[in-house]
């Protein structure tokens, strides 16, 4: 239970009769701050903030437990396949915010969802082995995990994962997300965290890559970019320089992000985060 489901169940210890339900007014806060936190998306060092710091309840499994998976090998040279981690979300008794909608370059995925986050999962392991540096750390959010994993998001049509980066005490966030390209999306700056730092990169036949890095005066940084695959998926990947509490509050954790803007280009690239495969 997150800080404010504390702080509501303490203020109303040993309430008098009333008609309001605790536990609708806990998971109506939680969807709020959700709604918050993807509406955000793209707009720089508020919205890292927004996502991470629902992260543990925004990043469980969809359903409310999940048992172990197998995951295909991943490119390590050792060929063992490794599983994901049981994970628990809260159980929501308010209702639920819409279903986002929007039309798509071509048809939508029809992989499931759960064999969609054995797979990504796998095809995100094999991408931090291969990209990120060896003296980085790379931990998952959510309790129960120690490595991250895609979580499906049904009402955003997205997979999404949250990692903590750390290297000689310095500390950001990872964030990954996976979701097939809207139609009309422009391979332009108009949507870009920063449209004053974004550059445009066109990769051939993996598509073009947007990259942006936003700033705040308090010192936070945020390095932004998505790939638009030729293939139809959009993968969006961001890497930041601090750490962020539930209530919202953040701290500047390192001088700058731990990942580089060509390395959150070559995760994006990584051959296996598709939704077409």
């Amino acid at each position: 239970m997150d800080e404010i489901a504390r702080q509501l169940r303490a203020a109303t210890a040993a309430p008098p009769p009333t008609r309001i339900d605790l536990d609708r007014l806990i998971a109506y806060d939680r969807q709020r701050r959700q709604q918050r936190a993807w509406t955000l998306a793209g707009t720089g060092v508020a919205a890292a903030v927004a996502v991470v710091a629902v992260a543990p309840a925004l990043f469980a499994s969809s359903s409310n437990v999940r048992g172990e998976m197998a995951v295909p090998p991943i490119a390590s040279g050792t060929g063992s396949a490794v599983s994901l981690c049981q994970t628990v979300a809260p159980s929501a008794s308010g209702p639920e915010p819409p279903l986002q909608t929007y039309d798509t370059v071509r048809s939508r995925p029809v992989e499931s969802p759960q064999s969609g986050e054995v797979r990504l999962t796998g095809a995100l392991y094999a991408a931090v082995d291969a990209v990120v540096p060896t003296d980085v750390t790379v931990v998952g959010t959510v309790p129960e995990c120690r490595r991250p994993q895609f979580s499906y998001h049904s009402l955003y049509r997205e997979y999404t994962t949250v990692a903590m980066l750390s290297r000689d005490g310095q500390r950001g966030h990872l964030i990954v997300a996976v979701r097939p390209t809207p139609a009309g999306a422009q391979a332009d700056c108009s949507e870009a965290p920063d449209s004053r730092t974004c550059e445009v990169w066109g990769l051939g036949d993996d598509g073009m890559a947007l990259l942006s890095t936003s700033t705040d005066p308090r010192g936070g940084v945020v390095r932004w970019a998505q790939l638009q695959r030729v293939d139809g998926t959009s993968v969006t990947v961001t890497a930041d320089n601090f750490i962020a509490a539930a209530d919202g509050t953040w701290q500047v954790t390192a001088p700058k992000p731990l990942l580089t803007s060509q390395e959150l280009v070559e995760l994006a690239r990584a051959p296996g985060l598709t939704l077409y495969p």
